[in-house]
């Protein structure tokens, strides 16, 4: 694998950073996560009343942690702070999503780790960044969706806005931390020198709306909500399908895709209708046709007739869809307790390196003592008086 050999110690949690190390962990890096049971990753906790396996029993932590370790340190303990620091001198990249001082309290800020290991990476992916009059606002992609712009953007134009599902920021922040990471390991091939990435999860975000920004600086041109509709396309919606929630996107952009459109609704009355102005009663039309189709056969026969058109998949479909299945998307891997589940691979492929996952999520401290013995050269002994002075924990 194309990373293998790399090194790399995390701390945090939710998704910002473990999404980072997933991309890595999957391309061959030994990645090292350091939690702890006084103080455990959140998503472990997800509900936590509801399942009987405790902080092994979330499935949204182990599958986002696939080819990782995890070690249990109670970091209150200044012993367990110089197990990490012992297991710095080890990594080539320590990754951390912690707010703005947090790892500082420690004794473990990236100032410190540099000066540990000169040539380490350390990379960081908070809400705000490091710097800056709001850095030290710990939040969520929540927030983070909101003060980027998106949820402006999202919505209908006379209603509220909607922020996007889920919490975009810190999905879209760890595609960039994983870039900038692999661009420190090349400059460090290059040159020897060490590296530290200050990411902030909201100018990712901003970045990613970077033509409305240029769009206004331009021209004042302010985009706001706007439903499903377009100003390139027309029409361009969600349009309801036979069966129980059941709905087909479509979009057309040119006359070519029109006529096609017109010719499969077998309604050559509307070819000559303005599209774009009479945008309401062609879309009238459309959903009462697309309500008599199933979405997947409607889908095959406009795709073939040259008008763009996806199903809107439900989780079911993901799980059952041909061109995911094709590319080995979804890899089944079996975790103790929960059994086996469908695990999720990055959206790329190496020519050369495919890369794959091979173990999912692990269970808090399952590898105490492979990490602190393999790696440190603990004995069994060592480990067993950590363990009962609560420095493993």
């Amino acid at each position: 694998m194309i990373l293998a050999g790399v090194k790399v110690l995390e701390l945090g949690a939710g998704a910002a950073g473990p999404v980072a190390t997933k991309v890595l962990a999957e391309h061959g890096a030994r990645v090292v996560r350091i939690e702890s049971a006084g103080r455990p990753d959140f998503l472990r906790t997800l509900f936590l009343r509801q399942n009987e396996h405790g902080l092994d029993g979330s499935p949204m932590y182990v599958l986002l942690n696939p080819n990782k370790e995890c070690v249990s340190l109670n970091l209150k303990k200044p012993e367990a702070v110089d197990l990490v620091k012992r297991l710095v001198e080890w990594a080539d990249v320590v990754c951390e999503n912690f707010a703005p001082g947090v790892m500082g309290r420690f004794g473990l800020d990236a100032a410190l780790l540099r000066e540990i290991k000169p040539q380490l990476i350390v990379a960081s992916g908070c809400l705000f960044g490091q710097t800056g009059p709001q850095r030290s606002y710990p939040g969520f992609g929540g927030q983070g969706s909101a003060i980027a712009g998106f949820n402006h953007l999202t919505g209908w134009p006379d209603r509220e806005p909607h922020g996007p599902y889920a919490t975009i920021t810190d999905s879209l922040s760890p595609r960039y931390v994983a870039v900038a990471i692999l661009a420190a390991l090349l400059h460090r091939r290059r040159t020897g020198e060490g590296s530290t990435i200050d990411l902030s999860q909201i100018e990712s975000g901003v970045y990613s709306l970077s033509e409305l920004v240029v769009r206004w600086s331009a021209a004042g041109d302010s985009v706001g909500r706007a439903g499903n509709s377009s100003e390139t396309c027309a029409p361009h919606g969600v349009y309801p399908c036979a069966g129980d929630d059941r709905w087909i996107a479509i979009a057309v952009e040119d006359d070519e895709q029109w006529s096609a459109l017109v010719g499969e609704m077998r309604s050559p009355e509307l070819a000559d209708l303005d599209r774009f102005a009479e945008r309401a009663a062609v879309d009238t039309r459309l959903s009462a046709w697309t309500a008599e189709q199933e979405p997947h056969a409607l889908m095959a026969r406009l795709q073939g007739a040259g008008v763009p058109a996806g199903v809107v998949q439900n989780t079911r479909d993901l799980l059952d869809d041909p061109q995911l299945a094709q590319r080995g998307h979804w890899v089944p891997l079996r975790h103790h307790p929960l059994g086996e589940m469908p695990f999720e691979r990055a959206g790329f492929r190496l020519s050369e390196s495919a890369g794959g996952l091979e173990r999912p999520g692990p269970n808090l401290g399952e590898h105490n003592r492979a990490v602190l013995g393999g790696i440190l050269g603990l004995s069994d002994a060592e480990i067993d008086r950590l363990i009962a002075d609560e420095v493993v924990s």
